[in-house]
């Protein structure tokens, strides 16, 4: 089976053809379309003008994924009568599809799959529509993904089977939860934020200090300069919110706040020195980060974790990973699975990932986006 895979749950245009054949999967091709550099100054993600980008990126992503996976022929294909009701809210991305299929056919796509939350509702319906929309011209059925348990499932590239049951932490900008698995089909959240995502409070933090978005690598790059014998480190003092709670909840807001009071609180001078801002920057990556291990540590240990994933754009950050490296010291008789940095932000990739041990659909009515879509719902 050869699967097409389509992520817009937030800014990153994601197109991805998989290959499912005895039982493994592997990548064919994959291409993505970033927007970091169009949010940039508004240090987030804008949701209307994510909308535009996607319109405007999903014919060429996806004409560029076709072609390295040798599956774009010359000729064209009939436009189907329900093309024009489907994309009535895209007129761009109509003209460019309508265009693209009078002069070029697709090999070989047994089925498309797509996103369908949680994410930025305006994003998820381009994406969407534009899935139903090729299920049409391509006459194959859709596969409705989970986003956050596309998150999880990346390990399918490596690993057919892991041992249940398995603990899985999801960290990235919209997503912070942790998430016990006793099956591959059956998900418990044990945990989540209670208001900012940890890739969120990154961000913000990082726009406080005047970094660059996103805020995750601005932050690591500026803390991988503090050094233990010779940095100072200005007297500051950051909470890790919720740590000492018996639930397995995160909160990162009081966080962001205290930085911003400490930030305040420093004359102009002081704001702007460079070793005030690596000296924060350090500070703001270990509460993150020592808050996520620590409620990690303690949920492998209460469900006798025989498996732990890592998921999301945060798990790449190096100081995360050397503190997980300490885990499996910790943990010999547990295997942990952490995504290659290619694996670990949105792509199609682990949609298509996700897709390969779901159900195909033909009736696309039942197709929504849910932008608070939970990892235990059904498709």
């Amino acid at each position: 089976m050869i699967i097409l895979a389509i992520e817009t749950s937030c800014d990153d245009t994601g197109i991805a053809i998989i290959e499912k054949k005895n039982g493994k999967i592997k990548t064919l091709a994959s291409a993505l379309s970033s927007q970091i550099e169009i949010h940039k100054k508004w240090g987030g993600v804008y949701p209307s003008e994510a909308k535009r980008e996607h319109q405007k990126n999903l014919i060429p992503t996806l004409k560029k994924t076709l072609r390295d996976s040798s599956l774009l022929k010359k000729g064209s294909l009939p436009k189907p009568e329900k093309i024009t009701e489907i994309l009535s809210r895209e007129p761009f991305l109509l003209e460019k599809t309508e265009k693209f299929f009078s002069k070029y056919k697709i090999e070989k796509i047994d089925a498309i799959a797509v996103t369908v939350g949680p994410g930025l509702e305006p994003c998820l319906w381009v994406g969407i529509n534009f899935a139903k929309t090729l299920s049409l011209y391509l006459d194959c059925p859709i596969i409705p993904v989970n986003h956050v348990k596309a998150h999880i499932l990346f390990f399918l590239f490596e690993k057919e089977k892991i041992k249940f049951p398995s603990v899985a932490l999801i960290a990235s900008g919209g997503h912070t939860e942790l998430v016990l698995m006793k099956s591959l089909n059956q998900y418990e959240i044990l945990g989540k934020t209670r208001d900012d995502a940890a890739g969120e409070c990154f961000d913000k933090t990082a726009r406080i200090l005047g970094l660059d978005y996103p805020g995750g690598p601005a932050i690591a790059k500026k803390a991988s300069l503090w050094k233990p014998l010779t940095s100072k480190n200005f007297g500051i003092k950051l909470p890790q919110p919720m740590r000492a709670s018996a639930n397995y909840d995160f909160s990162f807001s009081g966080l962001k706040t205290a930085v911003l009071y400490d930030f305040l609180s420093r004359t102009k001078g002081e704001q702007k020195n460079k070793d005030y801002i690596i000296a924060m920057a350090k500070e703001i990556e270990n509460s993150i980060t020592d808050v996520l291990v620590f409620k990690l540590k303690k949920a492998i240990k209460n469900f006798d974790a025989k498996t732990v994933i890592l998921g999301g754009g945060v798990t790449a950050n190096k100081t995360l990973r050397k503190k997980i490296k300490q885990l499996e010291r910790d943990f010999k008789m547990t295997e942990f699975l952490l995504p290659p940095s290619s694996l670990s932000t949105d792509n199609g990739k682990i949609i298509g990932a996700a897709a390969s041990i779901e159900k195909k659909r033909r009736n696309q009515e039942k197709v929504k986006a849910n932008a608070n879509l939970k990892i235990y719902d059904k498709l």
